[in-house]
């Protein structure tokens, strides 16, 4: 899905950048990729010091010219002026250098913002109704947090965890594949507490919760495909390389969509769940925000999925690639 959003000047642009990236970017740089005169989404990037802007500028150019059809970008620096005309410098340099345009360059320091120029920065006179909705918006940080849960609902979910979980897919019905996509219809209204329970007991069993990724990732009969190789994997046969790269970020594009609603459904799996059925739900919330490029918000499931299992696989592995700066690959692909 493309939405647009038409930019008569920078505050306009500025003002949509929220909107672009799902939250307001608070001691970020925002470099936004466009193919001609079209953006073609946004990256985040923790703001560093201006003396390490070079560096920084090296790296952020690695990810810019990997985006496909990309042709130039536009870059916000939201920070102190001193940070704003290092990175801004820097990034210039990096451009020419990789022969990509430089839209337009501009910085947010407090409750002012204004443009990068060659000679520093200069604010430039904004009406108020644009500083507040750039303002009004949560920044990066917020969207990791749990949503509310009733907390009746979440007593009867503990209650109905399964102990044995071959068992609870054969009381279910025996259809783990059908469990996996019903919870993408999940909005949190009319959730049910066996439901929630069977997902939590499938997440924090890292073989169905594997399983569960890739189907969320690429449909049904993805999941399919994973669940025999699973069993064959089991049986001692090797894993299938294509379905391993999905995990590791590689191959065709997921569906945003399938993304975000599987992401929904381990949120309020993780709300509900009792501490110990936690950790698969934030593990794998964390590898879906990843998936999704939001590596912000991955870190933080991850970090709070180790704060109870601090061995926990994914949840280790999610935190290296953050750590890393690893994108999935599919992420450069539209």
């Amino acid at each position: 899905m493309t939405t647009i959003h038409k930019a008569t000047g920078a505050g306009d642009f500025l003002t949509a950048v929220p909107a672009m990236l799902g939250y307001r970017p608070t001691e970020s740089v925002v470099a936004v990729p466009f193919a001609g005169t079209r953006t073609i989404g946004a990256m985040r990037f923790d703001v560093p010091a201006a003396e390490n802007a070079g560096s920084f500028a090296a790296v952020a150019m690695g990810l810019l010219v990997k985006v496909e059809n990309a042709t130039g970008f536009a870059l916000i620096v939201y920070g102190e002026r001193e940070q704003a005309e290092a990175i801004g410098s820097a990034m210039t340099t990096q451009a020419d250098m990789c022969g990509m345009q430089v839209i337009d360059r501009l910085y947010v320091a407090g409750d002012a913002w204004g443009r990068i120029g060659e000679d520093g920065t200069e604010a430039l006179p904004e009406t108020p109704a644009h500083l507040a909705a750039m303002l009004t918006a949560s920044d990066q940080r917020a969207g990791a947090a749990l949503p509310a849960v009733d907390e009746a609902l979440a007593a009867q979910v503990a209650e109905a965890l399964p102990t044995d979980l071959p068992v609870a897919l054969a009381m279910a019905g025996g259809d783990l594949l059908d469990a996996i996509e019903q919870a993408l219809s999940w909005d949190g209204s009319d959730l049910d507490a066996g439901a929630v329970a069977l997902l939590a007991a499938m997440l924090n069993r890292p073989a169905t919760r594997d399983i569960a990724l890739v189907q969320w990732a690429h449909g049904f009969a993805a999941g399919e495909s994973a669940r025999d190789a699973q069993i064959g994997w089991e049986q001692g046969e090797e894993y299938p390389a294509h379905l391993a790269r999905v995990m590791w970020g590689e191959g065709p594009r997921p569906d945003p969509k399938r993304l975000d609603a599987a992401l929904t459904a381990c949120r309020y799996v993780a709300a509900l769940s009792p501490e110990e059925a936690q950790v698969g739900p934030l593990a794998a919330a964390a590898w879906l925000s990843w998936a999704l490029g939001r590596s912000t918000r991955a870190d933080a499931y991850a970090r709070r999925a180790l704060a109870i299992d601090s061995e926990h696989g994914l949840s280790q592995i999610v935190r290296t690639f953050v750590d890393a700066g690893h994108l999935p690959e599919f992420a450069f692909s539209r």
